[in-house]
């Protein structure tokens, strides 16, 4: 609990001071250096404006600019610029520019920009750009833009663009574009356009476009998307790329593809592969019904051009002297309107299905069944219809080869809606 209060807290102060930093920078040009405390031996020219130290070797050192070496036990503070190497056991902090190499214990803090490499034990902060190689054990943090190669043990933070190679423990956020690959375990999220490559486990989201490959094991979430989101779950205002999940949502998709099991869109004109599909067009019925397969059943049908898919479910698979069992079934098949109100249609389905107690008596726990269908359906009303099926059924276990049963199978039953 210490552990966690101590790193909130320097993580909480290396933000104010990196936001500090600039402004006090700035103001430092225009007025004499306070003395402070510089436990280490220099080689430094005073004559230059400000003072630059070429080497630099101590406990805690304090000078206005290192142009050369710097190695430290406890920390190295410069006033204005940074340029060569700086070794510190805890904290590296440059009011303005630091270029070269870092490395710190704890963190490297620059007012302004870095650039090169920066190695950190806990977290670099940067008040404007991250340029170069930075490697962090918690995270990275700048007031601008990233760009290199950037990893971050938990996560990597830019109020500005991200661009290179990011990758973190838990996520990569930035406030406008992001650009190149992106790695987290959890989340990457970016306020404006999203351009290379999204990996993570969790959540891709950007703010507006897609333009290139969103991979995430939950889901992507954008605004345009005109490259391949790839998750359980994905979202775009307007899909002009494809979208491939389990479910994929979208405002507008003339010019996009969905493939998965659930696509939604709230254009007519997308493009959807799937198990159901629903667009504005999709005519959702509900169907109560009755056979010699399930003696009850209940499904949703959507209805498309030309085109259906139904999800639905029933009772007493097997004979009504035989315990209750159940089954869920999915079908997919065409229809074609033969008049006004009569239309012919044909299906193929899939059931799962449970035997419940009847596994006591000889049959398999589990079972699927295979089954092709001839329909015919009269609307009565808009809202009201009838129809009949006639087809055949194949059951089988699932862990063995041979057929449990076999059969001609009829069903009847009503549509509402």
């Amino acid at each position: 609990m210490k552990l966690k209060t101590l790193r909130s807290g320097f993580i909480l102060s290396a933000l104010l001071f990196a936001i500090s930093l600039p402004a006090y920078s700035q103001s430092a040009q225009h007025k004499k250096l306070k003395k402070r405390a510089n436990l280490a031996l220099n080689i430094t020219n005073k004559k230059e404006q400000p003072p630059c130290t070429y080497f630099n070797i101590g406990f805690a050192s304090n000078y206005p600019s290192l142009s050369g070496v710097g190695i430290n036990v406890i920390s190295s503070t410069t006033h204005y610029h940074s340029k060569g190497f700086q070794l510190a056991g805890l904290v590296n902090i440059t009011g303005i520019h630091a270029e070269g190499v870092q490395l710190s214990g704890i963190a490297n803090v620059t007012g302004r920009n870095s650039n090169g490499v920066v190695l950190s034990g806990l977290m670099n902060v940067n008040g404007g750009s991250l340029n170069g190689i930075a490697l962090s054990g918690i995270g990275n943090m700048t007031g601008k833009n990233t760009h290199g190669l950037i990893i971050g043990g938990l996560i990597n933070i830019a109020n500005g663009q991200s661009g290179g190679m990011l990758l973190s423990g838990i996520a990569n956020v930035s406030k406008q574009a992001q650009n190149g690959v992106m790695i987290s375990g959890l989340m990457n999220a970016s306020g404006d356009t999203v351009r290379g490559l999204q990996l993570t486990s969790l959540l891709n989201a950007a703010g507006e476009a897609n333009n290139g490959v969103q991979l995430a094991a939950l889901g992507n979430i954008n605004t345009l998307n005109r490259g391949l989101q790839l998750g359980i779950c994905n979202f775009s205002a307007k899909n002009k790329g494809a979208q491939i999940g389990i479910t994929n949502l979208s405002g507008e998709g003339k010019k996009g593809l969905q493939f998965g099991f659930v696509n939604l869109s709230a254009d007519s004109l997308a493009r959807q592969i799937g198990c159901i599909n629903i667009t504005p067009r999709t005519q959702i019925q509900l169907l109560i019904s009755s056979g010699n397969l399930n003696k009850a059943n209940l499904a949703v049908r959507f209805k498309n051009r030309y085109t259906y898919t139904e999800l639905g479910g029933g009772a007493y698979y097997f004979d009504l002297d035989h315990d209750v069992s159940a089954s869920a079934f999915y079908r997919a098949g065409i229809y074609y309107p033969l008049l006004s109100r009569l239309e012919i249609s044909a299906d193929a389905g899939f059931y799962h299905i449970e035997t419940l107690d009847n596994k006591h008596k000889g049959y398999p726990a589990r079972a699927y069944a295979l089954q092709p269908r001839l329909n015919l359906e009269f609307r009565i009303t808009k809202k009201l219809g009838i129809f009949a099926s006639g087809g055949y059924a194949w059951t089988r276990p699932y862990s063995k080869e041979h057929t449990l049963d076999h059969k001609g199978t009829f069903e009847a039953g009503i549509v509402l809606f």
